[in-house]
């Protein structure tokens, strides 16, 4: 398995297996496969050159992770695992990578959004160092 950011010029794997997510969980997601599929190049592409886009490769994308700035700090949202692949510990490299990557930059907080109910995401988030935020869908994490 391979952990990989994507590229300005990569956004076509960017465009695939977004519409990928879209289509197989959408009630996950902010917007819609109706929507994004519509989107041309230029839209895709400056999808993939906004903030930090990281996707799993198995020979082919397997899951996905975006981040991008907010005044409160980076926002991680669209992580999504494709079904065949969950268990395997890919979220949780995702998130570790995003979590490196903002470090490196010289973000002081991340935050993301996850529903009340979705204890599985909740207990990788937490045992990744992110506690609940104020609002009870949000939680953060801290960077040193």
């Amino acid at each position: 398995m391979e952990i990989h950011q994507v590229e300005p010029d990569e956004w076509r794997l960017w465009r695939d297996i977004r519409l990928e997510a879209l289509s197989s969980d959408p009630e996950e997601f902010g917007s819609t496969l109706a929507v994004e599929r519509e989107y041309g190049e230029a839209e895709w592409r400056d999808r993939a050159a906004e903030g930090l886009k990281v996707v799993a490769l198995d020979r082919e994308p397997v899951a996905l992770v975006a981040a991008t700035a907010k005044p409160e700090g980076l926002y991680l949202y669209s992580m999504w695992v494709r079904d065949s692949h969950r268990g395997r510990g890919i979220g949780e490299a995702l998130v570790r990578a995003v979590l490196e990557w903002a470090a490196g930059e010289g973000w002081k907080i991340v935050t993301l959004r996850v529903w009340v109910d979705n204890l599985p995401a909740r207990r990788l988030y937490k045992r990744l160092g992110f506690v609940q935020a104020e609002d009870p869908e949000y939680m953060e994490c801290r960077l040193s």
